[in-house]
C-alpha cells in the first residue's frame, strides 16, 4: 500500500512548503487540505490532491479521512493549519480570538481524532504538530495565540506518551520567524529563516527510522534574541 501524507493548512506558508518537500519522496501519495484550494490548484503532481474542508469541522473532516484512506496507509499527519493575531483581549477582538482557537486548537485535535484510529490499526505512523516558539514564553498583545499553541505543545506531549506503545510518533515544532505570509503580514520581513531551509528539517524529521522520534524542536534564527 502506498504510504499517505496529509498536510493541513497546505494553501500557503509551512503546509505548502511541506506539501513540496514531501513529494520529493517517491513512495508517498500527498494530500494538500485547505479551505481556499485555488491558491494551490496550479500545483500539479501526480501524486497530490488537493482537497478543501474545514478543519474545525468535525464532520467534514471525518467524512474527508474516510475517502483519504481508500488511496493508501495513512502515514503522516501534518497540522500545519493555523492563524495568528495581535490584540489587547477586549470583546472587539472576539472573532479573531474565536478564529485562533477553532483553527489553532480544534481543527488540529479534529485531524487527530480521525487518524488515531487507522495509526494504531497499523501500528505506525507520525503526527507532525506545527506548533510556535510561543508556546514555551509568554506573548503579551498575543496572549490569545501563544495559549494556543501552549495547548499544542501539552497536547503533543500528552499523546506522544499515550501511543508511543502503537509505534506512533508525535512531535512538536516549535518555529520562530519563518518567512511565511503570517510573518511579513506582521511586519517581520529581515532575520528569518527561508520557507525552504525549514520545509528541508520537516521532511527530515519525517525519514527518520520510525525507531527514532525527534520529539520536541524550536527553529529559530541564530540572530534571533526572543
Amino acid at each position: 500500500m502506498k504510504k499517505i501524507i496529509i498536510v493541513t493548512g497546505a494553501t500557503s506558508g509551512i503546509g505548502l512548503e511541506c506539501v513540496r518537500k514531501f513529494l520529493e519522496i517517491d513512495d508517498v501519495i500527498v494530500f494538500g487540505i485547505g479551505r481556499n484550494i485555488a491558491k494551490i490548484n496550479d500545483l500539479k503532481h501526480p501524486r497530490f490532491f488537493v482537497k478543501q474542508c474545514d478543519v474545525a469541522n468535525i464532520e467534514q473532516t471525518k467524512s474527508l479521512i474516510f475517502e483519504i484512506q481508500k488511496f493508501g496507509k495513512v502515514d503522516c499527519l501534518v497540522n500545519a493549519a493555523g492563524v495568528t493575531g495581535r490584540g489587547d483581549n477586549t470583546i472587539v477582538e472576539h472573532d479573531l480570538t474565536q478564529k485562533m482557537i477553532e483553527i489553532n486548537i480544534l481543527g488540529m485535535v479534529n485531524f487527530i481524532e480521525c487518524i488515531l484510529p487507522l495509526m494504531r490499526e497499523n501500528k505506525t505512523g507520525s503526527i507532525i504538530n506545527l506548533s510556535s516558539l510561543a508556546d514555551r514564553y509568554p506573548r503579551p498583545n498575543n496572549a490569545v495565540y501563544a495559549a494556543t499553541k501552549a495547548y499544542v505543545k501539552s497536547f503533543s506531549d500528552s499523546l506522544r506518551l499515550q501511543n508511543a506503545k502503537y509505534g506512533i510518533r508525535v512531535i512538536n515544532i516549535a518555529p520562530a520567524l519563518i518567512k511565511t505570509p503570517m510573518i511579513t503580514s506582521l511586519g517581520i520581513n529581515e532575520g528569518t529563516i527561508d520557507l525552504d531551509k525549514f520545509g528541508d528539517i520537516v521532511k527530515f524529521i519525517y525519514l527518520q527510522p520510525q525507531d527514532i522520534c525527534i520529539r520536541d524542536i524550536v527553529v529559530a534564527p541564530t540572530s534571533y534574541e526572543g
